[in-house]
This record gives C-alpha cells, sequence and structure tokens, in this order.
C-alpha cells in the first residue's frame, strides 16, 4: 500500500521510512475567521437524502468554489491555500493566495509536490493545495480535522486514495482536509548560508502548514467548519511537523487541538543537523548561489537530491529533511517548550504503534537480524545499561530472536518513550490521551521473521480514516477478508474516538498522567491498560531525548539500517 507511492528507489531505506517520518503565556483561544463567509448549500441535500455535484458549492472570501458529491460527502478537492511556490519564489515562504474570478472547479485533486519516485520525479511546484470532505448533514459550525501526511518530508501527497478524508468526514460529522506542502529540498533545505534573503527557508514545509492552518481559519466557515473547534493531525513526518507546531509561540492560534501519530518532537532537527545537511547537499551539487538552484528544473533539483543521499545511512537519510529549530518558528527543543508551557492552550493526544521499526522490514528483511553491537545510535548516556536493557527486553518477549529484541529498543527510542515525554509535559497543563495500536497481521508459524511483522509505522493509517486496504503489508489482503467485521468495528471505533476528540477533546478513555499511564490499545479486542510496557519505559529514564543530530551522513558496509551515529 503504502510503499507502493515509492518503490524503486535508489535507497531503499529511505523508502522503507518514507512515511515516518519557554513559559509563554498564550492567547485565549484560535484567531477569528475573517471575513463574511457563505456556508455551503449541503444542507438542501441533507433534507432530500442524496447529494449531487450542485449541492456541492461553497462561498468562500476569495471565490465561489464548486466541488463534487463523493459518496455521502461533498468534496472541493485543489482549493489553493497559498500562491504557488514557482518563479522568483521557489524557495522563499508561502504568500497568500489571490482571488479567482468565477467559480473555482475543485473537482479534481491537483500533483502533490515534487519528489523522486522510481528516479523519474514527480509532481508540481505548483503544489499549495487542500482537499475538503464536508458532510452531507450540511450545517455550520462542524468540528474540523485537518490532515498532515507523512512521507520522511520527501514523498507523499494529500490526494493518495489512503488519505481521502469522506469516510471520517460522514461518520464523524466532522468537515476533513487534507494538505500539500513543499517535500525534500523545495521545502527543507536551509538556503540561509548563501544569501540571507533566505535565511528560514530551510522550515518553508512548515511554513507552507501554517499558511494551511491559516487558510482553514480564515476560510472553513464557508464549508460548514468552526475555526474554533480545528484539530490537526498527521502521522510520521506530518506528525512531527504538529510537534513542532506546539513547540512554537501561540499555537492555539492555528488549532485548538492535535493528534501526534507516530511524530515526536525528538525528531525535530537541530540546527546543526539542519545546516549540515544543506551543507552536503550543496557540496554534491557544486552549488555556490541561489541563483543557481533557480536556474535547475524541477527533475534537476529531484536527481540532485537523490544524489546528495546515495550512500547516506538509513535514519540519516530517511530523517534528511525535515524541521529543524531555528529559533523563530521554532524556538528550542520540543519537549522543553511543552514542558514550559507552550502548548498550554492545546488538548493533546499522541499515540505509536507497538512496532513501528518492523515497517523497515518490508525493504530491507535483514533488519530483523541486526545485532546489539551495531546498535551504535544507543544513547550514550545509557550505554553502561545498554546489555540489561536488552536482556529486559528479550525477557519481556520470550522466543523473540535477538534482532527483533533491539528493534524493539529502537522503537521505543525513537517513537514510543519521547512521545510518553511529549504526554508527560503536556498533562501538566492540559488533559492527554494516549493510545497504541497493537493489532496486526496474525503471526504463522514456520514464516520467515519478514513474514511474520507486527503492528508497524503507518499502520494505524487505514483505521483511522476508514479506507481498510491492507494489502501492502504481508497477508494483509487475506487477513482483512477473513476478519471484515472485526476490523470494520475498529476502524469504526478510532474514527469515533478521533472525531470525539476533535469535538469535545475527550476520545474516550482516561487521560494520561505520571500516576497512572492509562493508553488506549488498539486491538481486537480493545481495552485500556495503565503503563504497558512499564519497566522499558522506565529503562530509559535517564535520557532525555534531545532534537534529533544523528550524523554521520556515510553508512559503513552493511549498515543499511543507519544506526551508526
Amino acid at each position: 500500500m503504502f510503499h507502493k507511492t515509492i518503490r524503486g528507489r535508489a535507497w531503499p531505506m529511505a523508502a522503507a521510512l518514507s512515511l515516518l517520518l519557554g513559559g509563554v503565556l498564550c492567547a485565549a483561544g484560535p484567531a477569528a475567521a475573517v471575513g463574511d463567509v457563505a456556508t455551503a448549500t449541503a444542507t438542501t441535500a441533507a433534507a432530500r437524502g442524496v447529494l449531487s455535484s450542485r449541492d456541492c458549492d461553497a462561498g468562500t472570501t476569495l471565490g465561489r468554489v464548486q466541488g463534487l458529491a463523493q459518496g455521502t460527502t461533498c468534496a472541493y478537492l485543489g482549493v489553493p491555500y497559498a500562491a504557488p511556490p514557482t518563479g522568483a519564489r521557489r524557495f522563499l515562504p508561502p504568500a497568500p493566495p489571490a482571488r479567482w474570478h468565477g467559480t473555482l472547479q475543485a473537482t479534481a485533486a491537483k500533483p502533490g509536490c515534487p519528489q523522486d519516485l522510481s528516479g523519474g520525479g514527480g509532481g508540481s511546484e505548483d503544489c499549495l493545495y487542500t482537499q475538503i470532505w464536508q458532510p452531507r448533514s450540511g450545517g455550520a459550525n462542524k468540528p474540523v480535522l485537518v490532515f498532515l501526511h507523512g512521507g520522511a518530508d520527501e514523498f507523499g501527497a494529500a490526494s493518495e486514495p489512503v488519505f481521502d478524508g469522506s469516510a471520517l468526514a460522514a461518520r464523524g460529522d466532522a468537515v476533513v482536509v487534507s494538505v500539500d506542502y513543499r517535500l525534500g529540498m523545495l521545502g527543507w533545505t536551509e538556503l540561509g548560508g548563501l544569501d540571507r534573503r533566505y535565511a528560514g527557508s530551510g522550515n518553508n514545509g512548515l511554513r507552507d502548514e501554517i499558511a494551511a492552518l491559516t487558510f482553514v481559519q480564515r476560510q472553513i466557515r464557508a464549508f460548514g467548519g468552526d475555526p474554533r473547534e480545528v484539530t490537526v493531525f498527521g502521522q510520521s513526518a506530518g506528525a512531527v511537523s504538529i510537534s513542532a507546531l506546539l513547540a512554537g509561540d501561540h499555537p492555539e492560534r492555528l488549532f485548538r487541538r492535535a493528534i501526534v501519530e507516530s511524530g515526536p518532537g525528538y525528531l525535530v532537527h537541530t540546527r546543526q543537523y539542519a545546516d549540515d545537511a544543506a551543507a552536503h547537499l550543496l557540496s554534491v551539487g557544486n552549488i555556490t548561489s541561489v541563483a543557481q538552484l533557480d536556474a535547475m528544473s524541477t527533475q534537476q533539483l529531484m536527481e540532485l537530491q537523490n544524489k546528495a543521499q546515495q550512500g547516506v545511512s538509513g535514519l540519516a537519510d530517511a530523517l534528511f529533511f525535515g524541521p529543524a529549530i531555528d529559533g523563530t518558528l521554532i524556538p528550542g527543543p520540543v519537549a522543553d517548550r511543552i514542558a514550559a508551557g507552550s502548548a498550554r492552550n492545546v488538548d493533546l493526544m499522541v499515540g505509536t504503534t507497538e512496532n513501528e521499526t518492523d515497517y523497515w522490514a518490508l525493504f530491507a528483511p535483514q533488519v530483523l537480524d541486526l545485532p546489539l553491537s551495531a546498535y551504535r545510535s544507543f544513547p550514550t548516556v545509557l550505554a553502561p545499561q545498554k546489555q540489561a536493557m536488552f536482556d529486559q527486553y528479550a525477557a519481556d518477549r520470550p522466543g523473540l530472536p535477538p534482532g527483533r529484541v533491539v528493534n524493539a529498543m529502537l522503537t521505543d527510542q525513537i517513537f514510543r518513550v519521547p512521545t510518553l515525554r511529549m504526554a508527560q509535559a503536556q498533562s501538566c497543563w492540559r488533559p492527554t490521551y494516549v493510545y497504541q495500536f497493537d493489532w496486526h497481521v496474525p503471526y504463522v508459524s514456520g514464516l520467515p521473521e519478514a513474514q511474520n511483522l507486527g503492528a508497524m509505522h503507518t499502520e494505524e493509517i487505514p483505521f483511522v480514516l476508514g479506507n481498510l486496504d491492507l494489502a501492502g503489508y504481508p497477508r494483509g489482503a487475506a487477513t482483512l477478508a477473513a476478519e471484515r467485521p472485526q476490523l470494520t468495528t475498529l476502524s469504526r471505533d478510532m474514527m469515533d474516538a478521533w472525531s470525539g476528540f476533535a469535538r469535545d477533546g475527550r476520545p474516550g478513555w482516561p487521560s494520561y498522567t505520571p500516576a497512572t499511564r492509562a493508553t488506549k490499545i488498539w486491538d481486537v479486542p480493545e481495552r485500556v491498560q495503565d503503563g504497558p510496557q512499564e519497566a522499558e519505559r522506565a529503562m530509559w529514564n535517564a535520557y532525555s531525548f534531545p532534537s534529533w543530530d544523528l550524523e554521520p551522513w556515510v553508512a559503513a558496509p552493511g549498515e543499511e539500517l543507519g544506526v551508526a551515529g
């Protein structure tokens, strides 16, 4: 499923992780919507009990928008939230969208942002668009869910079928918005060292996401949404961006609630890492001025980007692009900022899957054989406890091969434990909720390890969005066919939790506190558990999980997983 989007990439580990990836006083609430905005006309359709495309018409302050009927929703596809970042604006922050004349025909999705797909590139630099789904019930002041897709800030598009928001909109009676944002070097390469006019360009992708959320604040009433009840949710790279936004000044001006799925603030880059990554990329292309980059075609930029990542260690490659602490948009490390109250006016839900790093085995099965000696990104401060930690993880997983035990430790280092640190920090300010997605295709005795994978990175997405397609996972399609009633129920319950949280900040289980660590376990059957894998979590207490700065760039032979550094 997800991995098919990027098959053929020369460096498989980037593909394997493609979907990865101050105590300030806050304002009283999110910014009010701007302008006198007309509401869409789906209320009439609800009265008739049927939708047609002529029911899908909205009036924004930028002009009228014509959508199309999609199931039980109105879909508005390809609605611009910013001016095209093309020509002289290629590496500049997003500019506001211009008004359009007549009616915008938002009936077909626009191409995603440029990315290296199968070596041939894809997408368009004119890519700052939203997809909006409005439930047929019509009416106004519905909760709004804004989705930021994953893809290592290098791949992915809001228009991918798995990210279709119509099922969530219909079941949750909420307006769902998905967003495209600049990827790769177009969105996440710091060029301020070449020209001060481009200082901050390394966070242009984040600026795009802020522009999209600003557009939602100003225009979502036209589609029946309430700008005071906006929840931003995202997975992997999209979730890392949300973590970064939570560390900014007054995030509640953009959204009231946030859901972070497998993207903790630990993965936000340090300033030095971002500068080093940019210097590496520019040196590979012998680039000494922004004018040289401006003169290159989109395809040439993608070729340079791909060349720069050849031979880069897997984790550094997968996290090559992404938000970085810049002292402005992201004033400091996410965990520190949240602990100091940067997001004190934001409701938060966070979670991970039980076996995040099993996803890598879809592309490189040998990662499941990783020996403890090759786990070189293990925190130095914990080095004296490394073997004892391995022994604890192994004891909790009797019969599991050593390589799978190491992967469980990696899952906790990269995803689960830093996510719990965010939850603990935010719980001092607001009720905070934690989940863990444990469902996976059942294990079958005798099969190779790479065919018996756990609840891996990305696996909750089809359930959250109600687009149940498990064909990308080993034996996934057959399992779905055999267990469709149970899995459909699981998906509906997750959609109810996500939309319920968007509506009133309560997903349906107890909030997380350091005393109880209540965690919703999404599985068949579902349950709430206090402190799952608590002994393992506690063994990381001495590590602060600072922002990401894993280097060196070049992997040693056989270290495709990229855990060197």
